[in-house]
């Protein structure tokens, strides 16, 4: 493998004869893209990594983060049916340690039905891909942010802790300050006059965007920077996430559902066990996890597959599964993905575009035991 960014042999298409055996299209991105695709879409944890710079019209342009977008928005540029990409590249993300500039591979399936055999086949694809590294004895983790998304709407959270719960997922110390935050006692509530905080209190929307409408009117604001329906929203849920505490039987059921963790064949149980301990009801999401749970491990014998609820990947765009692959020999996951049924809508596409893919890392491994430096993000 190279040793550094100055010596990538991009292009070279190392796992190309595996992504060409499934019938992939191979595409050669450029490096330079617009950042506001990534900006909106990939998350604070991109989003804080990324090279970003003008060009010559003002536009923000970016360093390729991150091979999904791309790929997503050439989808949607050229092709109406469902196909499948590999590729091969530099990405540049700021690390804790260790080089900008990762060399990685990987392929992304768009427009098939998303569906449990689907699942399991791409992350057998990503099991072989790595094992044709030489890397050692495999073990792989799975998640589903579905999962984690129908336990806060069964435990009836309020949405603006739900959308900042959900970014927290699969960041621990960050999800352990929400819980704490959320288990201790109500902050004071932000000085208002008696019309506003009678609407803001019972949570009126209507209300609160009349009142301060008028307000902005009367002190002479009739064409504000932000409207009053937009403050009224935001008000809201700043009040929301300023003001909600959670039971100590809800922040016991999110605790006890962060820490699951189970071989993936026994997971629909544990989960299952779960549910009725905690009384709620995970509904489809359980549903489909079962289904996946089991077709992969029919789809990967002899590889060990652990479930664990709280795992998760530091990308916005996640919808469904998602799974790190690590192998004895280096210290990081070399392979990382899931499933992102909602971005290509995102991006412009006019519906919803069921999508799923992973990323290999290529570079040099850092030595085993060393601190992992990061661990190779992607779709």
């Amino acid at each position: 493998m190279p040793a550094s960014g100055a010596d990538f042999g991009v292009g070279e298409g190392r796992l190309k004869a595996l992504f060409d055996a499934v019938g992939a299209e191979w595409l050669d991105l450029p490096v330079l893209h617009p950042a506001d695709p990534f900006l909106e879409t990939a998350g604070e944890d991109i989003r804080r990594r990324m090279f970003v710079t003008e060009g010559p019209t003002g536009e923000r342009l970016a360093l390729r983060p991150d091979f999904t977008i791309p790929v997503c928005l050439h989808h949607l540029a050229h092709a109406a049916a469902p196909r499948c990409y590999a590729y091969e590249g530099v990405v540049f993300r700021r690390h804790d340690t260790g080089s900008p500039e990762r060399l990685e591979t990987g392929y992304e399936d768009i427009g098939r039905a998303s569906a449990p055999e689907v699942d399991a086949e791409i992350l057998k694809l990503a099991v072989s891909g790595v094992s044709s590294l030489g890397a050692g004895d495999i073990n792989v983790q799975v998640g589903d942010i579905a999962l984690f998304t129908a336990l806060l709407q069964a435990l009836e959270i309020p949405p603006a802790w739900q959308r900042r719960l959900r970014r927290a997922f699969g960041l621990p110390a960050r999800m352990a300050a929400h819980l704490a935050r959320l288990s201790s006692p109500r902050e004071g509530r932000p000085a208002l006059d008696a019309e506003l905080r009678k609407a803001a209190e019972a949570g009126d929307r209507d209300a609160l965007t009349g009142a301060l409408q008028a307000r902005l009117a009367a002190q002479g604001y009739l064409d504000p920077g932000r409207s009053a329906t937009e403050i009224a929203e935001r008000y809201l849920d700043q009040q929301a996430l300023t003001e909600t505490r959670l039971s100590p039987r809800v922040i016991e059921a999110l605790r006890a559902f962060l820490s699951l963790e189970a071989e993936v064949d026994r997971a629909a149980d544990e989960l299952n066990r779960f549910a009725q301990g905690a009384g709620v009801d995970l509904g489809p999401a359980l549903e489909a996890l079962a289904a996946t749970a089991e077709a992969i491990g029919t789809g990967s014998p002899g590889v060990r597959i652990r479930f664990a609820a709280g795992f998760g990947r530091p990308l916005d765009y996640y919808t469904g599964l998602v799974f790190d692959v690590r192998a004895q020999n280096y210290p990081y996951p070399l392979a990382g993905g899931g499933r992102y049924d909602r971005l290509m809508q995102v991006l412009g596409a006019p519906a919803s575009i069921p999508a799923i893919g992973f990323t290999i890392r290529l570079d040099e491994p850092s030595p085993v035991g060393a601190q992992a430096a990061g661990a190779g993000e992607n779709a």
